[in-house]
């Protein structure tokens, strides 16, 4: 069966105006603030070198975290599942972002719902 289409007043707008742009990044500043207040010590210390944010964009919440180098990114990686789980708590349809180093474009990411595909770190 096909939906009617809604009046124009009940669609959304075409373009986000500068209130929703405010709106979205005190969500994001609010969501990262939450997220490092989920993390324990060791978690916060693995993040420390790394330039990271949860951002929401189409609607799906991420964590972006981009690792000052290669041996930062493996430990980073090998932490994907205790983080995933915290930003599983925002989100069923979180996701993480890891890029390796700030020069690289290829990127690490994962869904919080494909976690299980991971090891716990040890």
């Amino acid at each position: 069966m096909v939906k009617p289409p809604l009046p124009s007043d009940d669609l959304p707008p075409q373009e986000l105006d500068l209130e929703d742009h405010q709106l979205r990044r005190t969500l994001d500043q609010s969501l990262t603030q939450r997220f490092q207040q989920q993390c324990d010590a060791s978690l916060q210390a693995l993040l420390a070198p790394c330039d990271w944010s949860v951002t929401t964009t189409a609607n799906v919440v991420t964590l972006v975290i981009v690792c000052p180098d290669r041996p930062t990114n493996w430990q980073v990686l090998n932490h994907v599942v205790p983080m995933g789980k915290i930003m599983a708590t925002f989100s069923k349809d979180a996701k993480l972002r890891i890029y390796a180093t700030p020069d690289m474009v290829d990127l690490f990411e994962i869904r919080v719902d494909e976690l299980s595909s991971y090891p716990e770190p040890s």
